[in-house]
């Protein structure tokens, strides 16, 4: 008799053990895949969030380069010619005289950098 109760109970510590792990296993698994849904969830509202931002600047950048076609056309009819080459504006008369040349300062750093060599 003490031989089968010693067996049952070392059947039921390893029963007990062996449920243990698998339940842990379970719980870690299930926190991960939780866990990953949530990082999925976040990610596609910044994606979202970001090519919303992407339409509203394309939208912007058309409605700027209307307004620089419209000075232009302006000016054109004036008599003033405005050339745009990359970070450097001209600007020319009737005649093909330069009258003005700037760069276009875009950022902190080159303003900076203009202003330290004045």
């Amino acid at each position: 008799m003490p031989n089968f109760l010693t067996i049952l109970n070392l059947a039921a510590t390893f029963g007990l053990i062996v449920g243990g792990l698998l339940a842990y296993h379970y719980g870690f698994a299930r926190t991960a895949t939780e866990v990953q849904e949530r990082v999925i969830h976040l990610l596609q509202s910044e994606i979202g969030a970001l090519q919303d931002r992407i339409d509203a600047l394309e939208k912007e950048n058309t409605r700027l380069s209307q307004v620089i076609m419209t000075i232009r056309t302006s000016l054109k009819r004036r008599g003033l010619h405005i050339t745009i080459d990359g970070e450097l504006v001209s600007i020319h008369d009737r005649a093909g005289h330069l009258t003005q040349s700037a760069r276009i300062h875009g950022s902190k750093d080159s303003s900076q950098q203009d202003q330290e060599a004045e």
